[in-house]
């Protein structure tokens, strides 16, 4: 049940269908879990300084049970880089933060994972 969830300063009009699409399969191929189960929720045009300046930047939550700790280097390099790519903000300027969650502790379909 992977969650990404962004806030970012670049106009919404950025973010497209077709990027949340890429996003939400970069996720789940970064995971290595189906697709299914990954929900991506971005919110742009946010007011956000990073680093002193309001230059495109992004802050981001990834929650996801099972959060395979040893390879959240790799993961962070997968997602920043897909945000470089399409919406030219710099990796230096996002963050990600994980949260390993229990299965019992996310709701979903009237139970919980």
């Amino acid at each position: 049940m992977p969650y990404l969830t962004v806030q970012t300063n670049v106009a919404d009009s950025q973010v497209t269908n077709d990027f949340l699409k890429q996003l939400s399969a970069k996720v789940a191929q970064s995971l290595g879990k189906p697709e299914t189960y990954v929900a991506v929720h971005v919110v742009a045009g946010q007011k956000l300084f990073f680093s002193g300046t309001n230059d495109p930047a992004a802050v981001m939550e990834l929650t996801s049970i099972g959060l395979p700790t040893n390879k959240t280097a790799s993961i962070s390099k997968e997602i920043m880089s897909l945000f470089e790519e399409k919406l030219n903000i710099q990796t230096s300027r996002i963050y990600i933060k994980f949260t390993n969650i229990a299965g019992n502790m996310m709701g979903w379909d009237k139970g919980t994972f």
